[in-house]
């Protein structure tokens, strides 16, 4: 569910180590221009049914993502929410798991070691190369293209469709 992004709730986003600068050349002189480096979490949900949403918390603590819980909630009233994910201490807690049951949100958490099954994985690794060739120049214009570029995302549930096949087909045999 949580993503850290520098220039996923999921696994954290990798510093720019060896594409810290971009150069254009048109034979010469080239131009660089170095990239901005930010520290920028993220929390989202991939509803296969409903309104996805992301949401920017300085940090990933037990409040926050109570607080994206709740965002969450207000953006799909009345349907019931299947929340995946992994066992980031502050998902795990009893402070998250009681503030999700009184918002009627299920919990699964995955097993460690297994964001293979997180169909929220795959919109992350897509977002990544989406907004890979783009520079920016704050972070505020960062956070609005990952929150434009999830948001275009998350409509499509191809994303989950191997998912849904493997793991909600099984319920409806039994």
């Amino acid at each position: 569910m949580a993503e850290r992004w520098s220039a996923s709730f999921d696994a954290a986003w990798p510093q720019p180590t060896d594409n810290s600068r971009r150069t254009w050349s048109v034979e010469d002189p080239h131009i660089e221009r170095q990239l901005l480096r930010v520290d920028c979490p993220g929390v989202g949900f991939y509803a296969l049914n409903g309104e996805s949403v992301i949401t920017f918390p300085e940090k990933q603590t037990k409040e926050n993502i109570c607080a994206a819980f709740e965002k969450i909630r207000e953006q799909n009233p009345g349907k019931r929410i299947l929340l995946v994910l992994d066992n980031f201490s502050s998902h795990t807690c009893e402070y998250t798991r009681k503030r999700a049951t009184e918002l009627g949100i299920d919990l699964v958490f995955l097993p460690v070691a297994s964001p293979h099954l997180n169909p929220i994985e795959q919109v992350w690794k897509s977002l990544k190369w989406h907004i890979s060739p783009i520079v920016v120049t704050s972070c505020a214009e960062f956070r609005e293209v990952i929150r434009g570029t999830f948001e275009t995302l998350t409509r499509r549930v191809s994303f989950a469709q191997d998912w849904i096949d493997r793991f909600l087909n099984i319920q409806k045999l039994s």
